[in-house]
């Protein structure tokens, strides 16, 4: 029997920030069972794919992730001078779309040595039973797979109950699940200690939030009390369950930063109800009327979905005027995909591939000139600058408040040292299209 101190693994994450957070857990259960981190998929013993399934784009792409990792086992397994200790390379897939198919691939793609479903404390037991590795206590610690970033994800709770009819998560992850509050103040307090300066508050619905009397406003406040952390931010809040109380969270706690991520997905009331949301384009209107009076600053994302079925001209043009009125400072598109055993899987998709590409680059075209707009009235405008990689011996890059990680614009910084890791006061003298550009006061 080996040790799990005698191997090495990779892991791959796929998908969302919530689906990151998990491989994050996996990370820190691989780590603590005594296995040995590996900076490469290549020369790793074990490579762990933390797949996506909830559209047909991310599903493609964890098919092709998979497939590519198999040639690495392959390539691997045929040279006899990488071969160590008598392991030969396993590829190990887990993840929604391991649980959302898990029949098909485990018949499809036989070359899969453990394939898993959703991570769960029983993962990295089941895997080291599999290959037969003895290992160490799993102390279910979350260890960062990229050390380097002062921001972390904070997963409030898991699976949805809003049962939107586009959308698989129910069908994969369940019915919406919070977690303990003592747990997610530990985690937060964990992420702090070990370098976060900014948390990202997430779940499918954040706004959904109940633990006993403990709603997300009281979560929030609780994780605001703890030392050297310096923003919180709200992500993920189904429009149609913002409370007056999540919006005075916003304005009156100063760690909570003016940003929210709405995702609207459309405005067409009678589309919304296919979809099994309650709004409308006037509804929506009176929302971000009603944030940005309590909260001038704020800077409000969200999401659309385009091609949905039913969604003629005159649906799609209400939604332009909606985007034009509205001047909603970050927005994303999707195209509609139909997902096996969602409601909206049976519906009639009529709507061809090209129309909807032109919808998309349509609304985008139109969204680029807002934010170039918006990101003009900033310029001179002196803003806190969370500063996350140099990119050259005067040049970094960072994040001010109104910007989400990963998703929403950066911040190019000319600055005279080096301050990775760390808030700095910026002058704001450019613009271009999502990003800003600036100096270091």
């Amino acid at each position: 029997m080996l040790k799990a101190s005698e191997l090495s693994f990779y892991i791959i994450s796929l998908g969302c920030s919530k689906n990151l957070v998990d491989s994050e857990l996996i990370n820190g259960d691989m780590i603590s069972a005594g296995f040995i981190s590996s900076e490469t998929a290549e020369d790793s013993d074990i490579i762990i794919i933390n797949t996506c399934g909830f559209i047909q784009d991310a599903k493609e792409e964890s098919i092709e992730t998979i497939l590519d990792s198999i040639d690495l086992k392959e390539n691997r397994n045929s040279d006899k001078e990488l071969k160590q200790h008598n392991f030969k390379k396993k590829i190990v897939v887990a993840g929604c779309l391991a649980k959302r198919y898990f029949a098909e691939i485990k018949r499809e793609i036989p070359e899969i040595d453990f394939l898993y479903g959703i991570k769960d404390e029983k993962f990295v037991s089941a895997l080291c039973h599999k290959f037969n590795i003895e290992h160490n206590s799993i102390l279910k610690v979350r260890k960062k797979l990229y050390n380097t970033c002062p921001f972390s994800y904070i997963k409030i709770s898991d699976g949805c109950s809003n049962n939107c009819s586009y959308c698989a998560i129910p069908i994969i992850r369940g019915p919406h699940v919070p977690f303990h509050p003592d747990q997610i103040l530990k985690d937060a307090e964990y992420e702090v200690a070990n370098g976060a300066l900014e948390l990202n508050i997430i779940a499918q619905d954040i706004t959904m939030y109940k633990w006993e009397t403990i709603d997300l406003p009281l979560l929030i406040n609780n994780i605001s009390k703890i030392n050297n952390l310096k923003w919180i931010r709200l992500l993920y809040c189904h429009p149609d369950h913002i409370t007056d109380k999540i919006i005075n969270l916003i304005a009156e706690n100063e760690k909570v930063v003016p940003y929210i991520d709405i995702p609207f997905q459309h405005v067409n009331e009678t589309l919304l109800k296919s979809m099994g949301r309650n709004g409308s384009s006037h509804k929506y209107l009176k929302l971000i009327e009603k944030l940005r009076k309590k909260i001038p600053q704020i800077s409000i994302r969200s999401t659309f979905m385009l091609g949905y079925p039913g969604e003629d001209e005159k649906i799609f043009l209400e939604l332009l005027t909606f985007i034009k009125t509205a001047m909603i400072d970050k927005v994303g598109c999707f195209i509609f995909s139909p997902e096996e055993g969602t409601q909206a899987y049976n519906l009639c998709d009529n709507i061809s591939v090209d129309e909807k590409n032109r919808r998309f680059n349509e609304v985008m075209s139109i969204q680029s000139r807002i934010s170039q707009e918006k990101l003009n009235d900033k310029i001179g405008l002196e803003l806190d600058v969370l500063v996350e990689e140099k990119l050259d011996e005067k040049t970094y890059m960072g994040r001010t408040i109104f910007d989400a990680p990963e998703v929403d614009g950066i911040f190019f910084l000319t600055a005279n040292e080096n301050k990775i890791n760390k808030i700095v006061r910026a002058k704001v003298t450019d613009s271009i299209e999502y990003d800003l550009i600036g100096e270091m006061i």
